[in-house]
């Protein structure tokens, strides 16, 4: 029965075949009938388009000149290798090693209110809107580990920041007092308890579009000058954290025109687990990558996170430090999502439960730093001052053994550096040589030479440099006795307004408290010079009002003293100035005038007198200016000795 079935199968499928063939060779004539379909036929769908490619974002140009590029650059480099937090049982374990040597110098940045409720034994007090301030730094060690910590880990982070950007090895105490200890009375803000438990996502959101990026005009060159600059400007109104339900609440108020742009700085595999929605994916050690910059709008907040809010406050705090509008996530992951696996690193649970101290520790006060400039001061001034002449300098050029050739340093114009400079000079603004990284590239086994356009200004350059430490010598006489420029800047003797002088001496007889000193050099010289010219110091002295009046210090010899000076000026010579009981004769609520032979000498007295908090001005050209009463230290042109300048110019290493 089956084969009989499959033989009739075959039958008609052979019939079928053959009457597909017979229709299909039929003459055009007899057509078969096309039978009416019974619905229209479904069109045939159109292929889709192939998808343009995104158009590559135009590179936006930093210029590399710029302080943006500069302090860009220098804080990519800071970040690279910086840990920038330790745990508080890392620290307890440190303080009670037996080992003092080893301590670091512990800072809170809470209010003092709060400081004074507890603090970790032995911490110092400055609040952290005032870390960049002057005063604030001179406290600080530049030899020893500096922890900070505040109150959740947020502002102590902050900073711990700008401090490693200001040259400071500085670190930040994770979770702060929070970490710490477990009376909440002492930690007085609200404890860490659990996530909000918000949603995440794991797509990738891609950065394509580029900005302008912000301009900086703090009117530095130097990075870590801009860093300080922009620290003071921004601190005081900054708002450095964002809360969980405050950013939650804004992503979800159906106003798309005011969310924020997001920025994880978390790594890219824990940013692939999940994240804030929308947010772009920015490590945070390249947070201030060029590239990166480019990226980040300036015309909308942007709201930075990590894990538990301490590299994502380093990356506000440096974002925010570069002129954008940020902020940062309170707790960052740990605060947003009851995820473990999305954190992707321990959460907070508990205190360490250390103790705390209330007994305040004093910062250094600034009878301390007193004491510490005058006795630089005086052992410096002590051994005479630092000059040295146009001969010895070239002879130590070209004694065929560059191993002993100074660094020589031309604090003139940039314009007039161009047009022609001892050969080897580098070109720095006298308030640029004091920034940190200046400094630091100054030899502390080698000479300086320093050189202006008449000695005066960079006599004001040295005598802070020996004070600090350094070996440094003002080149005698300035540019002029190395070689005379058309047009360069000179003494000559008409000058002089011809003042009438005293030689009756004047006793120093009082008894003044000292000022409080600056909190570093670089608050003076970046204020500019101070000097006074002979007729302005006349008119001071003669126009009836004797409130106003300066003191007069004279640090020339006794003997020319005695030969004539200015009308009430007291004689000391620079290294005797420098005691307790010589400078308690200074008035600290008014203006001293130094004046010397040339205002060569003068001009390094007088930086020392301002770093120790005087307002102190040197008289320019000295005393013939006032009166030529000896041919001692008169510059002549025939002292010129023609020497050789080039134009190239030169960078410190």
């Amino acid at each position: 029965m089956r084969k009989a079935t499959k033989k009739s199968h075959l039958i008609i499928l052979v019939s079928v075949l053959v009457s597909l063939i017979l229709a299909s060779c039929g003459g055009a004539e007899t057509p078969a009938p096309t039978a009416a379909p019974t619905s229209p036929p479904q069109p045939t769908e159109a292929p889709e388009p192939t998808k343009a490619p995104e158009p590559t974002p135009e590179p936006v140009l930093i210029e590399e000149d710029s302080e943006l590029a500069i302090v860009a650059e220098y804080m990519s480099e800071q970040l690279a290798d910086w840990t920038p937090t330790t745990s508080a049982d890392a620290l307890f374990d440190n303080l009670n090693d037996g080992d003092d040597s080893n301590d670091p110098f512990i800072v809170s940045v809470r209010s003092p209110e709060h400081y004074a409720l507890g603090h970790i034994p032995g911490a110092y007090n400055i609040p952290w809107k005032s870390i960049a301030n002057p005063e604030s730094l001179a406290m600080l060690p530049t030899d020893q580990q500096i922890v900070v910590y505040c109150y959740t880990g947020h502002t102590g982070q902050v900073a711990a920041t700008i401090l490693r950007y200001l040259g400071y090895d500085a670190v930040n105490l994770k979770f702060g007092m929070m970490g710490w200890t477990d009376d909440d009375e002492v930690l007085v803000a609200a404890r860490y308890v659990a996530a909000a438990g918000y949603p995440t996502e794991t797509e990738a959101n891609e950065l394509t579009e580029t900005y302008e990026p912000p301009a900086l005009a703090t009117g530095e060159t130097d990075a870590v000058a801009i860093v300080q600059a922009r620290a003071q400007e921004f601190l005081a109104d900054w708002s450095p954290t964002i809360a969980a339900d405050a950013l939650f609440d804004n992503l979800n108020d159906g106003d798309d025109s005011n969310d924020p742009f997001i920025v994880s700085v978390r790594s890219p595999e824990h940013y692939a687990l999940g994240h804030v929605a929308g947010a772009y994916n920015i490590p945070w050690k390249v947070v201030a990558n060029t590239d990166n910059l480019a990226m980040l709008p300036t015309d909308q907040q942007i709201v930075a996170y990590c894990y538990t809010g301490h590299t994502g406050q380093v990356a506000a705090t440096t974002l925010g430090l570069l002129g954008y509008d940020v902020t940062n996530l309170k707790f960052g992951m740990m605060g947003w999502t009851d995820d473990d696996e999305v954190l992707a690193t321990a959460r907070y649970a508990a205190a360490a439960g250390y103790p705390t101290s209330t007994e305040p520790a004093e910062l250094p006060d600034a009878a301390a730093g007193d004491g510490d400039i005058v006795e630089a001061a005086a052992a410096y001034f002590g051994e005479g001052f630092k000059l040295i002449a146009a001969d010895a300098l070239f002879d130590n050029l070209n004694d065929g053994d560059d191993s002993n050739d100074p660094v020589i340093l031309d604090i003139r114009s940039a314009e007039d550096y161009a047009v022609g400079h001892v050969p080897g000079a580098v070109n720095i603004a006298g308030g640029a040589i004091f920034s940190e990284a200046t400094l630091a590239a100054l030899p502390t086994d080698g000479q300086v030479v320093v050189y202006c356009y008449t000695g005066q200004t960079a006599g004001q350059v040295v005598g802070a440099l020996n004070t600090l430490g350094y070996d440094a010598y003002s080149l005698k006489f300035g540019m002029p006795s190395w070689t005379i420029a058309e047009g360069a800047s000179r003494w000559n003797d008409d000058m002089s307004m011809d003042y009438p002088t005293d030689t009756e001496a004047v006793e120093r007889e009082a008894d003044n408290e000292l000022p409080t000193p600056l909190g570093s050099a670089s608050e003076y010289f970046g204020e500019g010079f101070k000097l006074i010219t002979a007729d302005a110091l006349f008119d001071n002295l003669n126009d009836g009002d004797d409130s106003n009046d300066p003191y007069i210090l004279d640090i020339r010899s006794a003997e020319d003293y005695a030969t004539g000076h200015i009308p009430g000026a007291a004689n000391v010579g620079g290294g005797a100035l420098f005691d307790a009981d010589t400078l308690d004769d200074l008035p600290t609520e008014g203006q001293v005038v130094v004046a010397c032979y040339s205002g060569q000498t003068a001009g390094q007295v007088v930086s020392v007198l301002n770093l120790l908090g005087y307002d102190a001005y040197s008289l320019k050209f000295g005393m013939p200016s006032w009166a030529i009463l000896t041919e001692s230290g008169l510059w002549r042109d025939a002292v010129s000795m023609g020497y050789p300048t080039e134009t190239e110019a030169h960078q410190l290493p």
